[in-house]
């Protein structure tokens, strides 16, 4: 009965994201403006933010805009959010480029330092973890890199670490890897999000990351068919080996191949957060040996 009800809902809330209105975007002035307001500015105020000659009158009509609009423009607008040029001059939607670290997690931390590097802000990452089926690629760890102040908003670009299935034992491993060296360095705060919704454009760079927001949360159903929020947070892929375990396939194989990557990755010095918080390292190793002893 639970999962009917399940079921219902779930095709209630594909229904509800299908009717929900996306922007309509078909010129590029279209797609400069919408840009801006994705990130908290609002078209009249481009040319307070922005600057590069434009005016009032310039951006208080999209046929003007377009008559301003050049190479130079454009370049400095990807740039400033970290968006494709090629999206924002038209040519295909994909909005992002993303970053793929699946088996190479010693890359993230490399390409991690760099944007924390001399920091004075903190940067947020954030997890997106999906539990629809329907998603392939169902995790998304996400770099907010803060730019600029606006009145009393963080200007933020983002940056897209993707190609991650975590039910994959393998992937699960470089992805627990990639969560600790976050943990690790120290101007950057991580948060997990879990949802039910599929993630599937994000992870490909097509939506805007402020459209997060529009995903239904995870959730489970009490016996009085009450949604009820599962809160999650990524560190207990660290310090948990049964929520490390969650949602693995390939039954006790697929569980005891993820904790030897986890141990593996743990030799390494791939899980050190640098936390005072005790080391999981033995309780994943006696995780290993019950799965290894179902064999």
């Amino acid at each position: 009965m639970l999962d009917q009800v399940d079921a219902f809902f779930s095709l209630l809330d594909r229904y509800r994201n299908f009717r929900s209105k996306k922007p309509r975007v078909d010129s590029i002035a279209n797609r400069f403006v919408l840009l801006f307001e994705k990130h908290g500015i609002h078209r009249n105020q481009i040319p307070r933010f922005f600057g590069h000659g434009l005016t009032l009158a310039d951006v208080s009509d999209d046929d003007k805009l377009l008559n301003k609009l050049d190479t130079e423009i454009l370049n400095a607008a990807s740039e400033l959010f970290a968006v494709r040029l090629e999206w924002l001059e038209g040519v295909d939607g994909i909005i992002y480029k993303t970053h793929d670290f699946y088996k190479k997690p010693e890359a993230y931390r490399a390409f991690l330092a760099n944007i924390a590097a001399d920091r004075e802000r903190l940067i947020f990452a954030e997890l997106v973890w999906s539990n629809d089926a329907r998603c392939q690629e169902d995790a998304l760890l996400i770099l907010k890199e803060p730019i600029t102040e606006h009145g009393n908003q963080s200007v933020e670009r983002y940056h897209l670490c993707s190609n991650w299935s975590s039910k994959y034992w393998k992937s699960r491993a470089d992805l627990a890897a990639c969560i600790a060296m976050t943990e690790k360095q120290p101007h950057v705060f991580l948060k997990g999000n879990k949802t039910a919704g599929d993630i599937t454009d994000f992870s490909q760079g097509k939506r805007f990351v402020t459209d997060l927001d529009e995903l239904p949360y995870a959730y489970q159903r009490d016996w009085l068919f009450r949604k009820r929020y599962q809160p999650w947070e990524p560190d207990q892929w660290l310090y948990d080996p049964d929520a490390y375990l969650e949602g693995i396939d390939e039954g006790d194989f697929g569980k005891a191949a993820a904790l030897s990557n986890w141990l593996a990755h743990y030799e390494r010095g791939y899980m050190q957060t640098g936390h005072p918080r005790k080391s999981a390292r033995m309780e994943f190793m006696a995780a290993l040996e019950k799965y290894k002893n179902k064999g």
